[in-house]
């Protein structure tokens, strides 16, 4: 039973709207780990440059009506009109979320079914203060160029300071009062975060970190850590960030 975790998953235009298969799948692979908790599914307007997909679009978030109605189970959908991003749909959804915990989980990443979280485990993390936020990585083992970012074994975690949007456990208080706080409107979480998390490490060495106290879970000694992948939605296009605002 896990119904003290809603789960919060990231929905925009995708070059392969109007199908749903991507979401679809993303969904899945939830329920089967989660099948009690609560699904947020946030659905972003478009942006002005994007208003030629808007039939697909449209056509997509029918279905995921539809769906939501008739297919999937316990899942909210939440539909912003105008552009908003990550930041200003999740500050915009709280007021949705009854629980202590989240799991923020974007629409093409989702988690692998063929090998089990303890959830438990995690959670226990959160609640005796251990842990503010827990990532389920999307390779098998810590790339050797991202190694200098991790910070010693305990148990099945390992203590990081990269933060990053992939699937991710965390408190809603940590998330509320400390990560949303430090987001610009209308962009992605990951760009701005991530260097903060990162900086308060290099200004104050582990007290840094302790404001944190990020982990990435790291099961079976790290032989095989990967539990989540990535759908690339994106279908190899770059990645929109606040840069592409300036000049609109």
């Amino acid at each position: 039973m896990n119904r003290d975790i809603t789960v919060v998953i990231v929905s925009s235009v995708l070059p392969s709207h109007p199908d749903t298969s991507i979401i679809d799948e993303t969904i899945r692979s939830v329920k089967y780990h989660l099948p009690d908790s609560e699904i947020i599914l946030q659905l972003d307007g478009l942006r002005e440059e994007q208003l030629d997909r808007y039939e697909d679009y449209n056509e997509y978030k029918s279905s995921i009506l539809w769906k939501c109605l008739h297919e999937y189970d316990n899942v909210l959908p939440l539909i912003f009109e105008e552009h908003s991003h990550q930041s200003t749909m999740m500050r915009a959804t709280f007021e949705y979320i009854n629980t202590p915990l989240l799991l923020y989980v974007e629409g093409d990443c989702p988690l692998v079914t063929d090998t089990n979280i303890d959830w438990e485990k995690c959670k226990e993390m959160i609640y005796k203060g251990r842990a503010n936020t827990i990532r389920y990585h999307f390779e098998a083992v810590i790339p050797t160029d991202h190694e200098h970012m991790m910070l010693g074994i305990n148990n099945d975690f390992i203590r990081t300071v990269q933060w990053s949007q992939r699937p991710h456990l965390s408190s809603v208080l940590y998330y509320k009062d400390q990560v949303m706080p430090r987001i610009p409107e209308c962009s992605f979480i990951e760009d701005t975060y991530h260097g903060v998390v990162h900086s308060d490490f290099l200004d104050n060495g582990k007290i840094g970190w302790y404001k944190h106290r990020l982990w990435i879970y790291y099961p079976d000694k790290g032989d095989n850590i990967k539990r989540s992948y990535h759908l690339d939605g994106r279908d190899g296009n770059l990645k929109y960030t606040t840069d592409d605002m300036v000049g609109l």
